[in-house]
């Protein structure tokens, strides 16, 4: 009415989600169980890793959000540490010492690149639908893909025969451009 009345437009649609939990139970300071930003910030804890965990939760329906400390802590882990990040540092780093830290421009045109280039519109239209558990799903589901042509094509191996820098270079040049699309879906 403050809106209307003051000539402002009045929003066309609110977007809310369910109360957010802690372990299952309503936050309370009694029992120990509220949590600020400020409280989780100053345990030093990376503010992106606490975004990227409820909108993980997210979806379009008005279901409470569990904050579980072991499942947080599991998916930091899981899908940031061990999926995402683990294929840059399979990568940089031997871009970055035999290759100039140039990536291959053959590689661009890699399948696999090719294929999480036509992931991005289906994952940008998760998130317009509000629908963020699911783009970062399929954002996982993606980074699997990557990490299992890394472990294929065994950069650690090829770097040993400097006969095989050519497939060297292609693999991380391809592990690195899909890092960086992956890097556009989060």
């Amino acid at each position: 009415a403050m809106l209307e009345f003051s000539g402002h437009r009045t929003p066309t649609n609110v977007f809310a989600h369910g109360f957010l939990t802690v372990d299952g139970a309503k936050m309370s300071k009694s029992r120990g169980t509220f949590i600020t930003a400020q409280s989780y910030i100053d345990t030093g804890l990376n503010p992106e890793w606490l975004r990227y965990y409820f909108a993980a939760k997210l979806n379009a329906t008005m279901e409470d959000i569990d904050l579980n400390l072991d499942d947080f802590q599991a998916r930091v882990n899981s899908d940031l540490v061990g999926k995402y990040v683990n294929i840059a540092s399979r990568a940089a780093g031997f871009l970055i010492k035999r290759f100039d830290g140039r990536v291959q421009d053959s590689a661009m045109n890699h399948p696999l690149v090719a294929k999480l280039r036509e992931a991005i519109p289906q994952i940008a239209a998760s998130y317009e639908a509000r629908e963020y558990g699911r783009a970062l799903r399929h954002t996982m589901e993606l980074a699997d893909e990557v990490n299992a042509y890394v472990d294929g094509a065994k950069p650690w191996d090829l770097a040993k025969d400097p006969a095989n820098a050519v497939a060297l270079h292609e693999t991380c040049s391809v592990s690195l451009e899909s890092f960086r699309l992956l890097s556009l879906a989060l």
